[in-house]
């Protein structure tokens, strides 16, 4: 008896200690968790304050750039209750396993994400039953009804560039999420399901001086305008060594419908190289900091020279006299007289050598950039205004990585996470002549 009056008060202690401890937890606040997808981890914090702390869980993905919210952990998700103050399990981005670190104070990483094109692309399918096998470029611009359409060069059938040579030929996408590589909505294609080029080239042995022979036509950039889509193509006569080719004249066409089976020529606007030894490769570019004007980047056939610009006012697109010529800083001559004047004496906004030309406007570094290939890699060229000179160059990945790498389009379209990340389309001429998609994330600010 002496030992129930010693054990009995004590476990009613315990009990009553019990009891108040539940009371305790089923009266603590409870806090909604909110919906962080996206953010950085110092955003989010800034978002929760003291609401809960967080256990981070570091995500290998390529979803998200690299220290941005990718869910909560633990089955829990946005909507969810718990209890203030509590630590609660977040999943954050991680760089993917295969990305590459840039020694740069810019540029943080690059990857390449998906292999566009090929039998054995995320397109192979679609690819592979219109005669496509190998090709190059896939230079981006929006249409009217504000799907992209990608411009796509010399295309084969076989492999190691046999069987039915396409001079080039159309895809189009209303994919607007990159992270998985671009998906494509359709291509272009004749009655028989092959692949429709815009225009075939004649596929003929070039000469060097014969302006009537060419081997090809090669796309230099699209663009729409005042509702209307039109592509800048190249018109190829003679291959010489690597990096070296000879273009004839340069071309406008035009969209005659919606379908993008057919495309006239827009007969005012060609250049030839007798007269403008810089129109080989014309590149069109709508500023979103000027919607008056379209602007261009112009280069010879080849990479071996700069880049001069010109421009025209939107609604005087197909009017080639007036077109204005960039011949010195914050110059521009009109017509044949500022062509002229920069043939006889360049106004490089890009100094030898560019090639391969795209270009947006960057909301997050608050400059243009323009994507070339220079050297052996494809870098990142900036300046604040869009006439240049672009004199600050980063180098995003090289050919020593990357065997045959060249191109390297964007597009403002291209880009995410308040523009810390874009995305270029690359092509290799080896070990198989294909294009890929790489995400090129930036440093944080």
């Amino acid at each position: 008896m002496k030992n129930k009056h010693v054990y009995w008060p004590v476990f009613g202690t315990l009990l009553a200690l019990s009891l108040v401890s539940c009371g305790a937890q089923q009266n603590a606040e409870k806090v909604v968790l909110p919906d962080l997808y996206g953010l950085s981890v110092r955003q989010a914090k800034l978002q929760v304050g003291a609401s809960f702390l967080f256990e981070e869980i570091q995500t290998p993905t390529t979803e998200l750039i690299e220290g941005r919210i990718l869910s909560y952990g633990d089955g829990l998700k946005a909507g969810d209750m718990v209890s203030k103050g509590t630590r609660v399990p977040v999943q954050v981005s991680q760089r993917s396993k295969e990305a590459t670190a840039n020694d740069d104070s810019i540029i943080a990483y690059h990857n390449i994400i998906a292999k566009e094109t090929g039998p054995d692309s995320i397109n192979g399918e679609m690819l592979s039953a219109a005669g496509e096998y190998g090709c190059d470029l896939g230079i981006p611009f929006r249409l009217p009804d504000n799907r992209m359409m990608l411009l796509y060069g010399d295309t084969f059938s076989g492999d190691n560039m046999s069987g039915m040579w396409f001079s080039n030929y159309m895809a189009i996408t209303s994919d607007t999420t990159f992270y998985d590589g671009i998906t494509f909505d359709s291509v272009v294609t004749q009655d028989n399901g092959m692949l429709k080029p815009f225009a075939q080239g004649a596929h003929q042995s070039g000469s060097e001086d014969d302006l009537t022979k060419e081997v090809t036509k090669i796309p230099t950039g699209g663009i729409s305008v005042n509702g209307n889509a039109y592509i800048f193509y190249m018109s190829i006569r003679y291959w010489g060594v690597g990096g070296s080719w000879l273009v004839t004249y340069n071309q406008a066409l035009k969209a005659a419908d919606n379908t993008y089976q057919t495309w006239e020529p827009v007969e005012s606007l060609r250049w030839n190289e007798s007269e403008f030894r810089f129109g080989g490769q014309i590149y069109p570019y709508q500023d979103p900091n000027d919607q008056e004007h379209i602007y261009f980047i112009t280069i010879p056939g080849g990479r071996n020279d700069g880049a001069v610009m010109m421009r025209v006012a939107t609604s005087s697109f197909e009017n080639r006299s007036e077109y204005e010529y960039l011949v010195g800083p914050n110059q521009w001559e009109k017509g044949d007289t500022g062509m002229s004047k920069l043939n006889a004496n360049p106004y490089y906004i890009i100094d030898p050598a560019a090639s391969e030309l795209s270009m947006t406007w960057s909301e997050y570094l608050q400059q243009y950039v323009i994507i070339t290939l220079r050297g052996s890699s494809i870098s990142m060229l900036l300046s604040p205004t869009i006439t240049g000179p672009y004199r600050e160059s980063h180098a995003i990945c090289s050919s020593t990585e990357y065997p045959g790498l060249y191109g390297g389009f964007v597009h403002s379209a291209f880009m995410d996470s308040e523009g810390q990340r874009m995305y270029l389309q690359l092509s290799r001429w080896t070990p198989i002549y294909n294009t890929f998609l790489m995400e090129v994330v930036l440093t944080d600010r």
